[in-house]
C-alpha cells in the first residue's frame, strides 16, 4: 500500500505522538509499504514539508514548552502528499488533521484517524481540566471537525475507546497499542552504578507537565519509611521542571534529572528497582511500556483517565489510588520490604510486555487499514447517522 502519515510533529523525539508515528513509519517500511510523511520539517526530511503555524511569540512559547508544534495547513502541500495514496492516516484533530480529512473526502481518498490526545491533556496545561463544560466543548469540537467523518479510528488503549463511546463517537474503534520498540529488553549486563550503591532506585520518564504528577512521587518518597534509601531518577523536559526540581530539594537524596538515549534507557530500566507512572491523564503510557519490557516493575495510578494501569499485573501492589501520595508510599515500601517478590516480578512483567510489541501492533494496524479502504465512503458523516459505536479490541483474542 501507499500510505500517507499526517502528524504536525514527526521529526522531533520530544513528544509521545511523534515517537509513536516514527515507530509506525519504520514498521510500515519494514512490512514493504510505501510511506509518505506530511509534517513540519526544516531539514529536507520529507518532500511534503510544512511550516510551523505562528500564533504569536507568547502563545507559541507556551505550545513549545509542552514539546509540541502546530503545523500550518498548506492546502497545496497536503494535496501533493495525499494524491496517489491508498490510504491516509491522520494523527491529531487540529487544523492540519481536519483540513487533510476534508481534502481526502473531496479527492475520494480513504482516510483513518488516531485518537492520541484527550481534551484533558490540553485543559490540564491551563488549569481547567476539572471544568466539565470546557472539556466537553473540546470533545464536541474534536468530533464535529474531525472524527465525525472517520469510520475507523485507532485507539491506543481500551480506556480511550471507552471514553469515545462515553462521548457519543459512533465510529468503529480499533484498540491497538502504539507498540514498543523491541530494542527495549532486559540487559543482562546492566549493573547498578557505584553512585547508587545501597540505594533503591525509582525511575519516571515523561514530559514535565501538570497531569504527569511528578509531585506525587516526591511527596510519596517523603512519606516512605525508607526515604533515606530511595534515589529518584527523572527524565524529560517541560514547563513544570523547575518547580519539580525546587520541590525535590527537601528529599534526603536529590533526584537525578537527565535526558537518556534509547540504549541508556534500556540500561536504566534494567538496573532500576521500580518504575512509577503517576499520571492522572494518559492515553497509553509508552515510557511505562518500555520500562516493563526491560523487566522494571511498575507502580501506576488507577485514574480513570489513565490507560497505564493495563501494564500492571498486581492490582494490590502495583496500582495506587490516583492523587494519593500516602497510598503510593505504602506500595513503594511493600516492594522495598519484599526484594525476592520484586525480583520474581521482573520476569513476569517483561513477559506481559510482549503482548504490546510493535510487530504485533503492525498486523492490527494493517487489518484496520484494509477494513477502512474496503469500507470507505467519502460522503460519510457520522453526525447524520444514529449508529452505535463498535469496539474492535485486538487483545481479546
Amino acid at each position: 500500500m501507499i500510505i500517507t502519515l499526517v502528524v504536525d510533529q514527526f521529526y522531533k523525539n520530544n513528544h509521545g505522538t511523534s515517537i509513536s508515528a516514527q515507530r509506525f513509519y519504520n514498521g510500515l517500511i519494514k512490512e514493504g509499504h510505501i510511506v509518505k510523511v506530511l509534517a513540519i520539517d526544516q531539514s529536507s526530511n520529507t518532500l511534503y514539508a510544512l511550516k510551523e503555524k505562528y500564533y504569536g511569540k507568547l502563545i507559541n512559547k507556551i505550545i513549545n514548552s509542552q514539546g509540541f508544534q502546530f503545523a500550518k495547513a498548506d492546502t497545496d502541500t497536503i494535496k501533493q502528499a495525499i494524491k496517489g495514496s491508498d490510504l491516509v492516516h491522520v494523527y491529531l484533530p487540529f487544523k492540519l488533521g481536519y483540513t487533510t480529512i476534508k481534502l481526502c473526502r473531496e479527492l475520494n481518498i480513504p482516510c483513518t484517524a488516531g485518537f492520541h490526545l484527550l481534551p484533558e491533556n490540553i485543559t490540564s496545561t491551563i488549569y481547567m481540566n476539572k471544568i466539565g463544560f470546557v472539556n466537553n466543548f473540546l470533545w464536541t469540537s474534536f468530533y464535529k471537525k474531525t472524527y465525525a467523518y472517520i469510520k475507523h479510528i485507532h485507539c491506543p488503549s481500551l480506556m480511550v475507546a471507552n471514553e469515545l463511546v462515553k462521548h457519543n463517537y459512533n465510529s468503529c474503534l480499533h484498540v491497538i497499542s502504539n507498540g514498543f520498540d523491541q530494542d527495549f529488553k532486559h540487559m543482562d549486563n546492566a549493573v547498578k552504578p557505584e553512585k547508587y550503591s545501597g540505594k533503591f532506585v525509582i525511575v519516571f520518564i515523561g514530559r514535565f507537565s501538570r497531569e504527569k504528577r511528578y509531585d506525587l512521587i516526591i511527596k510519596a518518597v517523603k512519606q516512605s519509611k525508607y526515604k533515606h534509601k530511595i534515589q529518584l531518577i527523572f527524565g524529560g523536559n517541560g514547563p513544570v521542571k523547575k518547580q519539580i526540581m525546587k520541590m525535590s530539594k527537601s528529599l534526603p537524596n536529590y533526584p537525578e534529572f537527565s535526558f537518556f538515549s534509547k540504549e541508556e534507557l534500556c540500561n536504566l530500566f534494567s538496573f532500576a528497582d521500580l518504575y512509577i507512572h503517576p499520571a492522572d491523564i494518559e492515553v497509553e503510557g509508552m515510557s511505562c511500556l518500555e520500562a516493563i519490557a526491560c523487566g522494571c516493575v511498575p507502580i501506576v495510578s488507577d485514574s480513570i483517565k489513565s490507560a497505564t494501569r493495563q501494564f500492571a499485573l498486581s492490582q494490590k501492589h502495583s496500582v495506587f489510588k490516583h492523587g494519593d501520595s500516602k497510598d503510593l508510599a505504602s506500595k513503594i515500601d511493600w516492594w522495598i520490604e519484599h526484594p525476592q517478590k520484586l525480583e520474581q516480578h521482573r520476569r513476569l512483567i517483561a513477559e506481559h510486555a510482549q503482548n504490546f510489541t510493535i510487530d504485533k501492533s503492525m498486523k492490527f494496524y494493517i487489518d484496520m487499514f484494509e477494513k477502512a479502504v474496503k469500507d470507505w465512503d467519502n460522503t460519510y458523516d457520522g453526525r447524520d447517522q444514529a449508529k452505535a459505536p463498535t469496539i474492535i479490541n485486538y487483545y481479546n483474542s
